[in-house]
């Protein structure tokens, strides 16, 4: 499978997940590659430098400062998983990129508003057997190209009631498939809602706080000082899983230890300006 970034897409599993042997695959690569170290981190902030997950306001802050590396990380291994070599008779040894690559060359681009919808759900609500559907891009439910319909066809365009109708049969039909509820987001927002100004302010002002890796904050475990070791600790456990089975994740300290201090020093200066504006 190829991997894809970018908002409004999902995707869908159907079936027991030990039957998917390739996402099962993919999750491991994913948390042995980057996202296990970054669930370390947190975990450690939370632990050694006042992070509070609870706290909206601090998530607030981690979005800011951590954002953009995180998903940095996300596109690198995005473009290394869809270059590698795949294992298998039918892939031939190629990568997901060149597989796809090779059916667009073969079949043609196809796009479609339901392209992220379960092959047997679109054979079964869109099947050569079910009334034709014009699609916004020219094609129609039945699998007949746009180059391939007559000219009274052209301009067709579907009833939204009956397309929210469909939807809904799909939603309704295919709800035992879903064996979770759906994941909250956790709360997360800026402490200055109703001034855009004062929060530029603050933004500006982090950026100068930041250029000076040499300030410190104290009561932020960034200090020598604060911590319970003699080195600053490069080791993090975390648990995963049901049975919640310990991982020892290193955390290099040249890395993260210099995260550990933006975070400390943003927390800092986040406190100072909520006391001073006599936010809550």
């Amino acid at each position: 499978m190829i991997l894809h970034r970018g908002p409004g897409r999902a995707s869908f599993m159907w079936g027991s997940s030990t039957r998917n042997t390739r996402i099962e695959r993919l999750w491991v690569e994913v948390g042995t590659q980057f996202a296990r170290r970054w669930r370390a981190f947190f975990t450690r902030l939370g632990r050694m430098h006042s992070l509070d997950r609870k706290n909206p306001t601090h998530l607030w802050l981690l979005h800011r400062l951590f954002l953009d590396e995180l998903n940095d990380d996300c596109h690198e291994f995005q473009e290394e998983w869809n270059h590698h070599p795949m294992s298998g008779n039918m892939t031939g040894g190629q990568s997901p990129e060149a597989m796809r690559l090779l059916g667009q060359i073969t079949h043609g681009v196809y796009k479609d508003p339901l392209d992220d919808v379960h092959p047997e759900t679109i054979n079964r609500y869109y099947g050569v057997e079910g009334s034709r559907r014009r699609r916004r891009n020219g094609q129609t439910g039945a699998g007949q190209a746009s180059d391939e319909s007559s000219e009274e066809d052209e301009g067709e365009e579907v009833d939204v009631d009956e397309e929210e109708e469909l939807e809904n049969r799909i939603a309704e039909d295919q709800a035992q498939n879903i064996r979770h509820a759906p994941v909250k987001v956790a709360r997360h927002g800026s402490p200055f809602p109703d001034d855009a100004e004062v929060e530029q302010d603050f933004l500006d002002l982090l950026d100068e706080v930041l250029a000076q890796a040499d300030v410190l904050p104290q009561n932020y475990g960034v200090l020598e000082e604060e911590w319970d070791e003699e080195e600053y600790p490069e080791l993090e456990i975390i648990r995963t899983g049901t049975k919640g089975k310990e991982l020892r994740i290193i955390l290099p300290r040249e890395e993260w230890y210099n995260r550990a201090v933006r975070w400390a020093q943003g927390l800092d200066l986040l406190n100072r300006v909520l006391e001073e504006l006599g936010y809550e």
